[in-house]
Order: C-alpha cells, then sequence, then structure tokens
C-alpha cells in the first residue's frame, strides 16, 4: 500500500540547508567523485576530512521532441562526509548524497499519458569502514540506505540498499589488486544482482596512476608540473574525462567531457520494476579557485546533448515513455569546504 511522501519544495530545502550550513557538517554526505572513490581504494588511511560540496547546475529552456512543450531543468547536488575513528590502521566515516532535479514543463509520458514529474529526488544516506590487516591488506564495507523517486520514501517499492565489500592485496610499491563485491537497485545494469570485480592499481610515481578492472577504470597523469589529465569509465555508460591547467597554486582552468546518467521510481509507475532513466553528454570549461586552506569555488559552463528520460527496466527500453530533451547551455556552480 502506498503511502504520501513528505515532498518539500526544492527550493525551499535548499535555502533552509544554506542558512544552516555549520549544522550540515553532521549529516556528511559523499559521491561518486573519482577523487573519493579513488582515496576508499587507496592504500592510505586515517586522511580523510570532514567536507561539504554544493552544486548548481542550471540548464536553458529547451524544447521537447515530438511534443512541441518547453522543459526547464535546474538540478541541486549536495555533497557532505564526515570521518571519524582516524588512523593508519582504520578509519570511517559517515555521509549523505542528496541530487534534486526541479523540473518546469507541460510535457507528459507519451505511454500512459501522465504529467512529466515536476521533481524528481535522490537521496541517500550510509557510513563506510577500512581496517588494515597484519599482513598488509586492507578490507573495507560501505553501505548505502535512501530513496530516488518523485515522491522519496513513498514506499519500499522507492527505497533502495547499496552494499559494497572490497579487498586490497598490496603488490609490491604502491601497486595492488582489488577485489570487490557490489550490490545495488540502482545500478545501470542487472540491478539487485550482487556482482563481483577484480581490478588492478598500477602507480609507478607521482605522475602517473592507472587502476583499471570490471567494471570500472581511471586513469590520472600529470605530465608537467602544470597540466594534469584525468579519465574515468564505469560499466557501462559512464564517462569522465578531464584536463586541468593550473597556471598558478591557487587557480586551476579546466576542460571536461562526461557522459552520465540517473535512474529514479516514479511512485505511481504501472510496473514495480521499471525505473525513470536520465542520460546526458556534456561538454565544459571552468575555473576553480581555492579561497584559502578550506574553501573552495567553482564556476563553469557548457553545451549539454543527447539528453533523453525514458521509463523502462534498462537501456534496451530506451523508446519506451521517451521524453527527448533538445540540445543547448548549462552553467554551474559548485562550493566546497574541507577542514
Amino acid at each position: 500500500m502506498k503511502h504520501i511522501a513528505l515532498k518539500p519544495r526544492i527550493s525551499h530545502l535548499f535555502c533552509a540547508l544554506f542558512l544552516s550550513l555549520p549544522f550540515i557538517l553532521f549529516f556528511p554526505a559523499s559521491c561518486l567523485a573519482q577523487d573519493e572513490v579513488l582515496r576508499w581504494i587507496g592504500g592510505d588511511l586515517g586522511k580523510a576530512k570532514p567536507s561539504l560540496n554544493y552544486q548548481f547546475l542550471g540548464y536553458s529552456t529547451e524544447e521537447v521532441a515530438a511534443q512541441g512543450k518547453d522543459f526547464k531543468l535546474n538540478e541541486h547536488r549536495l555533497f557532505t562526509q564526515v570521518p571519524f575513528l582516524q588512523s593508519s590502521e582504520r578509519d570511517s566515516s559517515v555521509y549523505l548524497n542528496l541530487r534534486a532535479q526541479d523540473v518546469g514543463t507541460a510535457a507528459i509520458m507519451p505511454d500512459t499519458k501522465e504529467s512529466f514529474p515536476d521533481e524528481l529526488w535522490d537521496i541517500r544516506l550510509g557510513g563506510q569502514y577500512r581496517q588494515r590487516f597484519e599482513n598488509g591488506w586492507i578490507g573495507g564495507a560501505a553501505l548505502g540506505f535512501g530513496s530516488a523517486s518523485d515522491k522519496p520514501f513513498a514506499s519500499w517499492d522507492e527505497i533502495f540498499l547499496d552494499v559494497n565489500l572490497f579487498t586490497r592485496i598490496p603488490d609490491g610499491g604502491r601497486n595492488a589488486w582489488l577485489l570487490f563485491l557490489n550490490y545495488s537497485k540502482t545500478r545501470e545494469f542487472l540491478p539487485n544482482v550482487p556482482l563481483p570485480g577484480v581490478g588492478y592499481w598500477y602507480e609507478p610515481n607521482d605522475q602517473a596512476r592507472l587502476v583499471v578492472g570490471i567494471p570500472f577504470a581511471f586513469l590520472n597523469l600529470r605530465p608537467i608540473k602544470e597540466v594534469s589529465f584525468s579519465f574515468s569509465y564505469f560499466i557501462v555508460r559512464s564517462v569522465r574525462a578531464r584536463v586541468t591547467y593550473s597556471p598558478l597554486g591557487f587557480l586551476r582552468l579546466y576542460g571536461n567531457f562526461e557522459w552520465r546518467n540517473e535512474s529514479y521510481y516514479r511512485a505511481e509507475r504501472q510496473d514495480d520494476k521499471d525505473r525513470l532513466f536520465y542520460y546526458e553528454k556534456q561538454i565544459s570549461a571552468g575555473i576553480q579557485a581555492s579561497l584559502n586552506r578550506y574553501f573552495s569555488l567553482d564556476l563553469s559552463g557548457g553545451y549539454a546533448f543527447d539528453r533523453v528520460y525514458f521509463e523502462g527496466r534498462d537501456y534496451e527500453d530506451r523508446d519506451q515513455n521517451r521524453v527527448s530533451i533538445g540540445n543547448g547551455p548549462f552553467v554551474a556552480l559548485r562550493a566546497g569546504a574541507r577542514f
């Protein structure tokens, strides 16, 4: 039986979050940014810092294909994390990861004739723990609980649990074998199926790092002091590549390409196993400035294309309830703090 969810307006929620920034640090969050993933599976323990990041993405108003309706999208992201038990032998942290899409459109879901949701939420709470054993191996576990829906926590059908287990086995120097086990209801492919993974961490020096395996790959290169390149890939359709130029210690200029996707469980969907997927590609350029040792600002702009929502069980259903959005520019502003 469905229950009515408490769903505050997105604008009101984020106003409240900003007014209470000093308190948010006690409700930490994590994101799947490359640096954060590499820190978690890396060999250094006890070096995490409390952090808070907020990002706003504003897209231009574009037309919905075959419907002649405008589509306006603003996206908010909040990530915050608080570590504890910090030592060279073990560490742990708790986190909050919140994403909200604020949609303005009169478009409909074309197959079911329902109105397109005006808000989409992804709210995740969880924690992680790592420990170094006497033989030098590192083991870790991460648990996440949340809801991704137009009506978050409306019923058990909109709630998910993520579980990640990993082992790092040293292989000389900074190199290591990596073993994984993942369970996720919101994975792009094979949701609700526990999947193993294996990888290798190769880091010959401070200028190069390659982490490759199934189902992921990371590459970090710094050919000269001022220039760096990073690349990440998660199977099947999550790609990010970035080139960064740092002319000054506190200033960074960058160019970025990203192919990303999100998914939500609409509370009123006709099939409980269906998800509302969103895919898009972005090219962008930006500037990041470190204001001091704690705070940073990041301003960027770019072009979003191949934007599409559809409802189904996986990417093969991309023609079902399909809402295609026109290509157009966007701007992004991110504020971060690390203590």
